[in-house]
């Protein structure tokens, strides 16, 4: 039998106990920092691997051109990162933030195509806890708009909360399904009036007005003065009737 040389082709070589395809992967195991990575897909990542996995600090660029800059662990976004939507030739940040296994989930910040923006705890990609919405404003104040601040479950207002309207009128109370639901108080601000009563599925079911501060001569929709119009002479009668028991 001949000697083996290293290196030549053998009966043996030949007989493989897997696919060729898994030996040359084996070999291309990717670990540590890589320059760019690219799939048949379309999509292309640089950054950190580990076991083959993208993990540690990294960047992919999506087929439609959105990309996500940020924390990997397994394959998936995972800690603090900032997602991108390409649009009409730029970069706009969609989300930035926690994650936890490729969702949303913790403190973060979203920006809506339409300029609404939320900043406050996510939970499986979707807005739950404690948080702030911003509807039609300025996004670092809210300034000509509506805010809301307040309890969330499951992407919607549930729990204690305030809404304060672009117009100045306020509302605190508790919400169900993003509807009012339950206790509250509606601040009617121009009209110097507040409703506190109870509330559902976003409609006032019954309550009472009053007047939060007394408005100018005038106002309309203002409550009218209510007061005796002889005072001194009601006064009189009660005190003589007392006197004649």
């Amino acid at each position: 039998m001949p000697p083996h040389i290293p290196g030549t082709i053998t009966a043996a070589s030949l007989r493989r106990t897997e696919p060729l395809w898994k030996t040359n992967d084996t070999l291309a195991q990717k670990q540590g920092p890589r320059n760019t990575v690219y799939w048949t897909t379309g999509e292309r990542y640089q950054g950190e691997w580990s076991d083959n996995k993208k993990h540690g600090k990294g960047t992919v660029v999506y087929k439609n051109g959105d990309k996500y800059e940020g924390a990997w662990a397994g394959d998936m976004r995972h800690g603090l990162g900032t997602l991108w939507i390409f649009r009409e030739g730029k970069y706009v940040v969609r989300y930035n933030g926690e994650w936890r296994d490729d969702q949303p989930t913790g403190h973060g910040t979203f920006f809506e195509e339409n300029g609404d923006t939320y900043e406050g705890d996510w939970l499986n990609g979707r807005r739950h806890g404690k948080g702030r919405a911003v509807y039609g404003g300025r996004p670092i104040d809210g300034f000509g708009g509506d805010v809301y601040e307040g309890n969330w479950q499951d992407d919607m207002k549930h729990g204690p909360g305030t809404m304060m309207y672009a117009n100045g009128d306020i509302f605190e109370g508790h919400w169900a399904a993003d509807q009012k639901h339950g206790p509250g108080t509606f601040f009617h601000m121009s009209k110097g009036k507040r409703y506190d009563g109870e509330w559902a599925d976003g409609t006032a079911k019954c309550g009472s007005y009053s007047e939060v501060h007394a408005p100018p001569p005038g106002t309309l929709g203002s409550l009218p003065p209510i007061e005796l119009k002889q005072a001194d002479a009601v006064l009189a009668g009660a005190k003589k009737a007392l006197m004649g028991q």
